[in-house]
């Protein structure tokens, strides 16, 4: 069976570059925009931007790269949707605690 376009097995995940951050998805809006759970503590409003919107299905309780506006701080734009094994990978490497996502996501 021939693997999906973009996908691959040893795939390195999408790092937090400066000013990024991760995030878990609490509440989906309508149209592309949904309420995040940051890493940082805040909650913000993110968009979803046209490059993504057709191609990653986003849904409650996934966990996203988002890059907050520089201009509305409680805003943001989702930047990458991390799959399971980019998450068991980012959590090897110490990017991101599993028990910090699990309680964002209850």
């Amino acid at each position: 069976m021939a693997k999906k376009r973009g996908e691959s097995s040893s795939r390195e995940p999408v790092r937090p570059a400066e000013g990024e951050v991760i995030c878990v998805v609490k509440k989906m809006l309508g149209g592309e925009h949904l309420i995040l759970l940051c890493l940082d503590g805040k909650q913000r409003q993110g968009r979803i931007p046209g490059r993504l919107k057709k191609r990653v299905w986003i849904n409650e309780g996934d966990v996203v790269l988002a890059s907050p506006w520089d201009f509305q701080l409680d805003k943001c734009d989702v930047v990458h949707k991390y799959s399971n094994d980019e998450l068991k990978k980012l959590e090897e490497e110490k990017i991101v605690d599993r028990t910090v996502i699990d309680q964002l996501r209850d």
